[in-house]
């Protein structure tokens, strides 16, 4: 299963004031965390959130944070529920901006639970929304970010000629934004574009993409994060392992593979680095003809992929009951709600057949008085 996409790290919100000083203070302080330290970024927006002291403007923005951090912290089934409940707020206030970003990190979301699909669906909407009025020439790295993303979805759809316009289409956006973070993206942006010309077979271009996505801090005006570094690292050399076995020359290959197996030791697993280095050391022991070794590789690699694969269907299975209980919770208050407008609609209506028969009664009893009287008259 792949895991998270990096681009993701760098979505970020504008704060608006919030209702109150103190809601406003943890509002701010969450949006500051939200790299940092995302699970903390996420306990402070929560509070404000169920503070109920927040009005639109700010719950959006908390439903941002909490959507942001929750796609941070790898928690698909939060990022879904946050982010709905972001996008119809969005909608209502016709933040094309922030249904954007949303719309991206819902897309994100659904990658990572290979839902490509579904993930096209929310991507497609967010890149329409792109060439709405409201969106300036100075969101580039908004509109970057978008692109890169439906780069990365075209190429887990192995269509990497798609991919390779779209990741263009990111570092254009990159090179004319004035945000610093784009300084990182466009390093992915770079990265991803290497990997889409390997796939198709152009070595030479897929390693000078890979050199304009090294890491070099002079070129950088804040410090690069170290998690990035780390990884971007790995995935160069992978990308430099991949051209070399693709040139026949796979004893250099697994030398670079080894290294990113020793270096990635002690650091958190990640599957779109060690399944595709386990993938890559049985391609190259097929080529030795080393068949022994290129059997131990491969099954370790199917192994891995397998239990990938049986991790996201856990994650989906989750959302689609959570999808299914939240729809339950809609169809009750939506039930409640047509119950409680037709109970005060008969009690409006009683009212006012009462009312109406009182003073029908009320002007039958005159008119019976006004007879009476003429009769006696006569």
């Amino acid at each position: 299963m792949r895991n998270w996409i990096l681009i993701i790290l760098f979505f970020l919100g504008t704060l608006a004031g919030a209702n109150g000083r103190k809601n406003e203070d943890i509002l701010k302080k969450a949006e500051k965390l939200m790299l940092v330290d995302p699970k903390e970024s996420f306990e402070l927006a929560k509070k404000a959130y169920n503070s109920n002291m927040l009005n639109h403007q700010d719950k959006l923005q908390a439903l941002f944070i909490l959507t942001n951090t929750s796609n941070l912290l790898q928690n698909p089934l939060d990022v879904v529920r946050y982010g709905n409940d972001a996008l119809k707020i969005a909608d209502n206030k016709n933040d094309v901006v922030t249904k954007i970003k949303i719309l991206g990190i819902l897309g994100n979301t659904y990658q990572f639970l290979q839902l490509n699909e579904k993930t096209r669906i929310y991507l497609d909407q967010a890149e329409l929304l792109l060439s709405s009025p409201k969106i300036s020439d100075s969101l580039n790295l908004v509109k970057g970010n978008i692109f890169y993303l439906k780069g990365m979805n075209y190429f887990y759809s192995l269509d990497s000629d798609i991919a390779f316009s779209y990741f263009n289409k990111a570092i254009n956006q990159y090179v004319n934004s004035k945000n610093p973070l784009a300084e990182i993206n466009i390093k992915l942006a770079y990265l991803n574009r290497a990997y889409a010309l390997i796939q198709q077979k152009k070595l030479n271009e897929a390693s000078e993409s890979l050199k304009l996505a090294s890491i070099n801090p002079n070129e950088s005006s804040r410090p690069y994060p170290p998690q990035f570094i780390e990884l971007q690292e790995s995935f160069i050399a992978l990308g430099q392992a991949n051209i070399l076995s693709l040139e026949g020359k796979p004893g250099p290959s697994n030398e670079i593979l080894f290294d990113i197996l020793e270096k990635r030791k002690n650091a958190p697993a990640r599957d779109d680095i060690e399944n595709e280095v386990f993938k890559l050391l049985s391609e190259n022991f097929l080529q030795l003809n080393d068949i022994k070794k290129h059997d131990y590789y491969e099954q370790i690699f199917l192994m891995n992929v397998e239990q990938s694969n049986r991790d996201a269907a856990k994650w989906v299975n989750k959302l689609i009951l959570q999808e299914n209980s939240q729809n339950e919770e809609e169809k009750k208050y939506t039930d409640q709600k047509y119950i409680t407008i037709i109970s005060l609609t008969s009690v409006l209506l009683g009212s006012i057949i009462i009312f109406l028969l009182v003073k029908l009664n009320k002007i039958n009893k005159k008119r019976s008085l006004l007879k009476n009287k003429v009769s006696e008259n006569i």
